[in-house]
């Protein structure tokens, strides 16, 4: 007759048992938020940037922008974040010169000058000629020189010591100008860069809810 065999498995098997913990609960619209938020302002900031004199100040404002949507990209996934990335570049190229262009036209400072020659032509403007403008600055006194124009501001019938008006950045930010280039961005440049924005955010939220449903 065999002995009966311990009961190991008795009733009370299911309390003893180590609890689990349970885990955190995935809070993807933290992230989604945070880049939704800070992605148009920093393409501001690179944007604005690239209106710099400096060629150091454009590189980085590229950079800048690069990162920002790369980290976009991953965020919302290959197929959207290509979107993203493309709507957002094509947004900064937009938005820049927009606000460079109101920037200077409300800020700057128009100063009498006088042309003491002309240029050839500029490969970044597609310009026929440039106007080498000289100017005594109101403040210092100090001469300034800038070779600049265009098709509608340095125009054929302009002679060499002729009176011209230049526009000057206070804060040395962007390049002196012919005042006949300085305007504010167009309505539909302002509406171009809002469509884009908005274009952008739209595809990166769509992408985040894409990797969640």
């Amino acid at each position: 007759m065999s002995s009966p065999q311990p009961d190991f498995l008795g009733p009370d098997a299911a309390y003893q048992a180590t609890p689990q913990k349970p885990g955190k609960p995935r809070r993807p619209w933290r992230a989604t938020l945070m880049v939704a938020l800070l992605l148009p302002p920093v393409l501001l900031g690179s944007g604005w940037l690239a209106q710099s004199e400096s060629t150091l100040l454009l590189l980085l404002g590229v950079v800048v922008a690069l990162a920002a949507l790369l980290v976009a990209w991953a965020y919302a996934g290959a197929g959207p974040g290509t979107f993203v990335a493309v709507l957002g570049f094509a947004f900064m190229l937009f938005v820049g010169p927009a606000m460079g262009e109101t920037v200077l036209d409300r800020h700057g400072v128009r100063t009498p000058a006088v042309v003491a020659g002309f240029g050839e032509m500029s490969a970044r403007y597609d310009r026929a000629r440039t106007c080498k403008l000289v100017w005594e600055d109101r403040d210092t006194g100090e001469i300034g020189r800038v070779e600049t124009g265009g098709l509608s501001a340095c125009t054929d019938d302009i002679k060499a010591g002729d009176p011209a008006v230049v526009v000057v950045d206070p804060t040395g930010w962007q390049f002196p100008r012919m005042a006949a280039e300085v305007k504010p961005a167009s309505t539909t440049a302002w509406a171009i860069s809002g469509g884009l924005c908005v274009a952008m955010e739209l595809m990166f939220l769509w992408g985040r809810a894409r990797k969640f449903d």
